[in-house]
């Protein structure tokens, strides 16, 4: 039997403890809860068992509303043993956030396994209402050499990164300006009739709070930068986070020679997979193409369950945090 604790660690601290856990990812990471809080959240951590041996490990950012309502979002977690995610995890995480009422939503990366699914049934865990996304990630393999992830592209990848590479290339982009980055965000939105995507001051917090573990790469045109992606690195894992390019960066195939790029140094700096993030092949058989074609597997994650207290507040408060983090916040 394993206790869940408050974890009142440095970031340092927690970093080190969340990197030895299974599926450790830059959403659980103090560099993504700084990132956080420059929107409004805090953040509370929980351990279960000692620091340098725990076993599992959860941060929830926790967003304080009027009338003490306390809502928690654990985008990448909780990560560690799925069957240790128990009712014990929740009273953790709700007395640390304090408040009223709590609600309180996981999001699992943590590849799906009957096993792993029945501990979360057993151990009270519900699907919400209103779920965020697909429960659903093309996951990359990254421990073949790089010739040998060339030769498991599609031959159409590999064609079109051919073209790319000659035509765009993926430059770094160390000290990137967000107004730019801004700019190229909405040149895609107007294109494909998009919401709002990414803004100048959510872009330059991202920069500068994942520091190093942030690989952003730009195709430029004529001076002009008419595309862009980055990815996160942290504890093995890399993870897709901002893709954009303009009519004329689809022209050269920039997404090709700029994804290719990122795969290529998130392996030099030591990861081990990388998560290209989910895609439905009927609304956006392009993008499910695009991902698929690296060789990318596409995998069911354990997703997304939530729960409240009290109780009857799940549905309601469960509408609510999707229509909040729908927009971002």
């Amino acid at each position: 039997m394993v206790n869940w604790r408050a974890a009142e660690l440095s970031d340092a601290d927690w970093d080190k403890a969340l990197s030895r856990l299974d599926n450790a990812n830059v959403f659980q990471s103090a560099a993504w809860a700084r990132h956080k809080a420059d929107t409004g959240w805090r953040a509370v951590r929980a351990l279960a068992g000692d620091d340098g041996t725990a076993r599992a490990a959860a941060q929830a950012l926790v967003k304080d509303l009027p009338g003490g309502l306390r809502l928690l979002w654990l985008r990448g977690g909780p990560v560690g043993e799925p069957a240790l995610w128990d009712s014990e995890l929740r009273k953790t995480l709700a007395s640390s956030a304090g408040g009223l009422a709590v609600y309180g939503r996981i999001c699992s990366y943590h590849e799906s396994d009957a096993a792993s699914s029945s501990a979360l049934s057993a151990s009270g865990w519900q699907r919400p209402q209103t779920p965020l996304d697909r429960n659903m990630t093309y996951l990359l393999d990254l421990s073949p050499e790089p010739e040998d992830l060339r030769a498991g592209l599609s031959s159409n990848w590999r064609h079109n990164l051919k073209r790319g590479l000659a035509r765009a290339e993926a430059v770094h982009w160390p000290d990137p300006d967000p107004a730019e980055m801004e700019t190229v965000y909405r040149a895609l939105e107007s294109l494909k009739g998009l919401p709002p995507q990414h803004r100048a001051k959510e872009l330059g917090s991202l920069v500068r709070t994942l520091g190093g573990s942030l690989i952003l790469r730009r195709a430029v045109i004529d001076g002009r930068t008419v595309a862009l992606r980055a990815c996160a690195v942290f504890s093995g894992s890399a993870v897709d986070l901002l893709a954009a390019a303009t009519e004329e960066a689809r022209k050269v195939y920039a997404s090709y020679s700029l994804l290719w790029s990122l795969v290529l140094e998130s392996r030099r700096l030591g990861a081990r997979t990388y998560d290209l993030g989910g895609a439905d092949p009927d609304a956006a058989a392009g993008v499910a193409d695009f991902k698929k074609g690296t060789g990318a597997r596409l995998i069911e994650t354990l997703g997304e369950r939530d729960f409240a207290a009290p109780a009857a507040l799940r549905r309601p408060a469960g509408a609510l945090i999707a229509w909040k983090l729908g927009k971002g916040e």
